[in-house]
């Protein structure tokens, strides 16, 4: 998506406190091991 409208060099890194960010937005048990809390880094063009 972020290359269709013109980003380059896209970098996606996970946070590292990744689990305790996704644990407190209480959607449920388990939701931390199906998304990741990340950094994107990109450049447009």
């Amino acid at each position: 998506m972020l290359e269709a409208v013109g980003f380059i060099d896209i970098a996606i890194t996970t946070k590292e406190n990744s689990d305790e960010i996704i644990r407190a937005w209480n959607f449920g048990e388990g939701v931390e091991n199906m998304v990741f809390a990340a950094y994107i880094r990109a450049k447009k063009m």
